[in-house]
C-alpha cells in the first residue's frame, strides 16, 4: 500500500494544488451574512486572471446580464453575490482541473468537461424537481468532486498492473480499488483539500460522500443531487475513467431527492444540450 507516500505529500502543502490567496480570502468573506459588495469587489480586483475571467463571464451568453459589466463591482450588483461566487470558483477549479490524469485515463479537456457537466446537471436537478437548495450551491458541489484524482494520480504507476488485474477479476467499485493500493479514496483526499482551501462544511461534505450519499452527514439532499449528476454524466460515456461504470445511482440518493426512472432518462437525453450551453464555461 501507498499510503505513507500519500500522507507524506497530504501534510505537504507544497506538494498539493493551491488555490489563489484572493479565492481563500473571498470564501472567508463570503460565509458572513453582512458581506459588503465593495469590499468584497475590491478583494477580488486583487487577482488580475479572476478579475478578467469575472468580466469576460459575465458578459457571456451563459449568464445573460442585463447590460454590459465593466468592473467586479457592476459584476455584483448586476448578477448577484452567488453568481459571482460561482464564477470565482469556476476560475479557480479550471486552474487545478485543466490537466491530464493520464493513470485515470482522463485527458484534462476530458475531465474539464466532465466536471462542468456534474456541476451543470446538478443545478438543472435542484430546479427540475424544486428542491430547497440553491442552484448555485449545487453547481459548485458538483464541479469539485474529482480534484482529488489529481493527488492520486501520480501513484498509480508501481501498482497499475495489480489495479488493471483487479479490475477485470472484480467487480468492486472503483473507489474500493483506490482505498486498496492508495488508503485513501479520492473523495477522501479531495475532502482534505477543500478542508485547506477552507471551503464551507457544506462542500466538504459532498465531495467526500458524493458516491456514498447514504454517508453524509452535512447536507444528504444535496449529496444524492450530485450523487446522481455524476453517475449520469459517467454514464453518458463524458468523463468515464479507468473505474469505468463501476458505481450504481444509489437508491438513497433517489428516495432523497424523488428522482424518478422517467427523470433520469430526461436528464440523460438532454445531456448533449447542456454541453452545447456550457461552450462558454468550457473555454475560460
Amino acid at each position: 500500500m501507498l499510503k505513507s507516500k500519500v500522507d507524506e505529500v497530504l501534510q505537504d502543502v507544497n506538494k498539493l494544488p493551491a488555490i489563489s490567496a484572493v479565492v481563500s480570502k473571498v470564501l472567508e468573506k463570503l460565509q458572513k451574512p453582512d458581506v459588503n459588495i465593495a469590499d468584497l469587489a475590491q478583494e477580488i480586483s486583487k487577482d488580475p486572471a479572476i478579475t478578467a475571467n469575472v468580466i469576460k463571464l459575465s458578459n457571456s451568453a451563459y449568464y445573460r446580464a442585463s447590460k454590459p459589466i465593466r468592473t467586479v463591482q457592476e459584476a455584483l450588483m448586476t448578477l448577484g453575490i452567488k453568481t459571482v461566487k460561482e464564477i470565482v470558483l469556476l476560475t479557480a477549479a479550471k486552474g487545478i482541473l485543466s490537466q491530464d490524469l493520464n493513470s485515470y485515463q482522463l485527458e484534462a479537456a476530458q475531465l474539464w468537461t466532465s466536471s462542468l457537466l456534474v456541476a451543470e446537471l446538478s443545478s438543472k436537478i435542484v430546479q427540475h424537481k424544486k428542491l430547497k437548495i440553491d442552484k448555485d450551491l449545487a453547481f459548485t458541489s458538483g464541479l469539485l468532486c474529482s480534484v482529488g484524482k489529481i493527488v492520486l494520480a501520480q501513484f498509480f504507476s508501481p501498482v497499475m498492473m495489480q489495479i488493471k488485474t483487479d479490475l477485470k477479476d472484480n467487480q468492486e467499485p472503483f473507489p474500493v480499488l483506490e482505498k486498496k493500493y492508495f488508503g485513501y479514496t479520492h473523495m477522501e483526499v479531495s475532502e482534505n483539500l477543500l478542508k485547506r482551501w477552507n471551503f464551507p462544511l457544506e462542500l466538504t461534505d459532498v465531495v467526500a460522500n458524493y458516491l456514498t450519499p447514504e454517508n453524509s452527514k452535512s447536507n444528504p439532499l444535496l449529496t444524492s443531487v450530485v450523487h446522481i449528476a455524476s453517475i449520469l454524466i459517467v454514464v453518458s460515456g463524458i468523463g468515464i475513467d479507468i473505474g469505468g461504470e463501476s458505481v450504481p445511482i444509489s437508491p438513497f440518493a433517489l428516495s432523497q431527492t424523488g428522482v424518478t426512472e422517467a427523470d433520469i432518462e430526461t436528464y440523460f437525453v438532454h445531456i448533449p444540450d447542456l454541453q452545447a450551453g456550457l461552450a462558454d464555461l468550457l473555454n475560460v
